[in-house]
């Protein structure tokens, strides 16, 4: 098995333990929605950088993008928006997941740089360029 398929494995069992706990649950509001893609986000970076180790930077995020979509479409079947009537709360769905989609990229970012801040993730050697133009940005390297 490739690593991506060892990830998106991993992965599919992470989803099934949410699935079965949020089971009941049949609408979701929007921040709560964002919490448990966070959630799910910063596991998901967890399980790709643990077993993604002959995977890029972008095809990891490529990949953790595809995978948390997924997610969101078998969990979150209904988003509930109280200010919207709810005849009109499926039509506003894809905007919805493509609006979080967006913050979720984001947030992949900053959890990354968070975790090698932190020391859960060893920092990635810099090379000179990258040196060079952190110097001249002033950004203070460990």
């Amino acid at each position: 098995m490739t690593s991506k398929e060892l990830i998106t494995n991993e992965f599919n069992n992470l989803t099934k333990q949410m699935t079965s706990g949020l089971e009941n649950v049949k609408t979701f509001a929007v921040g709560e929605a964002w919490k448990i893609l966070q959630v799910v986000a910063a596991s998901l970076i967890q399980i790709i950088e643990k077993i993604g180790t002959d995977l890029s930077s972008p095809e990891k995020k490529e990949l953790s993008l595809k995978l948390i979509s997924g997610f969101y479409d078998k969990v979150f079947v209904v988003i509930d928006i109280p200010v919207i009537p709810n005849l009109l709360e499926p039509l506003l769905h894809k905007y919805i997941k493509a609006f979080l989609m967006i913050l979720v990229g984001s947030s992949i970012d900053a959890l990354v740089t968070t975790f090698r801040q932190t020391g859960i993730f060893l920092k990635k050697q810099l090379d000179d360029n990258s040196y060079q133009a952190a110097q001249v940005l002033s950004i203070k390297l460990p």
